[in-house]
């Protein structure tokens, strides 16, 4: 691990340590609550905590490298963004209008909900990304998908306390992995730092990070998956991707969870 990627998770410790505590105050102070899946309110949207911390340890990292300016600030216009929908969509969202097929129902309707806008924004920044990003065509087509795609996955395991966190986990650590530029890793070190002090609230159900939350990790792993992979690579987590969810639209993910041990084990563990 370099000595930017230390850099990154303990500045987004400290920050977290401080900001954590005060964000989930206020939220609290000012009712921002919702019914966890045990019915008891909780503070929500707290993943507007991930949004403040990553631009500013992000932006730290910036100043301090002055590496890859030009992708850097995509990567925080594109969380900020999309931090923005995710908090619409916790703070006045219609729950009665559920999947993607359903807000693109409503919209043809004429009628325009916060899911619908979630789901343009974010393509309109994995275009954009893509378009900036890639050589040709064929390239755009992958990677706007492949943003797009994993901009949504998180809010499909985003049930259970800790589930959707611990997916992001498991999947950033294979990216890691899979990647063939390492130079951006900092940017999941520093969300890490950040889950280091959010996640046991999460475990304990003492706080949902929302779809504010959901949406900032998860177009996260689609732009740095666009930054830092190989064609071939992308297009095998595109596959996938899809696969996943096309299965969301038929099957419950909770149900197939339950049913398996190991899943069912990954997915109780630390609540």
């Amino acid at each position: 691990m370099g000595f930017i990627n230390i850099l990154s998770i303990f500045i987004s410790i400290v920050l977290s340590y401080i900001g954590i505590p005060m964000i989930y105050n206020m939220l609290l102070k000012n009712n921002s609550v919702s019914p966890n899946y045990k019915g008891e309110n909780i503070p929500i949207p707290m993943g507007l905590s991930f949004v403040l911390v990553q631009i500013i340890s992000v932006s730290i990292i910036l100043l301090i490298t002055g590496d890859n300016i030009d992708y850097i600030i995509f990567y925080l216009f594109s969380l900020t963004l999309m931090g923005l929908a995710g908090l619409l969509d916790d703070l006045i969202g219609d729950k009665n209008v559920k999947g993607f097929k359903g807000h693109i129902k409503s919209f043809i309707g004429g009628e325009l909900t916060t899911g619908g806008i979630k789901a343009g924004v974010g393509f309109f920044i994995a275009l954009i990304i893509s378009i900036i990003l890639s050589e040709n065509f064929f390239a755009i087509f992958v990677n706007t998908l492949i943003i797009s795609l994993f901009t949504n996955l998180i809010n499909l395991f985003d049930l259970r306390p800790g589930r959707s966190i611990k997916v992001f986990i498991i999947i950033s650590i294979i990216m890691l992995v899979t990647s063939v530029v390492k130079e951006y890793n900092f940017i999941l070190y520093s969300f890490y730092g950040i889950l280091v002090v959010y996640f046991p609230l999460d475990l304990k159900a003492k706080s949902m990070m929302g779809d504010v939350g959901s949406n900032v990790i998860g177009i996260t792993l689609g732009v740095y998956c666009a930054y830092t992979h190989n064609l071939i690579i992308k297009i095998i987590y595109l596959v996938l991707l899809i696969t996943i969810h096309v299965l969301a639209e038929k099957l419950s993910f909770s149900n197939i969870i339950e049913n398996n041990k190991i899943l069912k084990f990954i997915d109780d563990l630390g609540r």
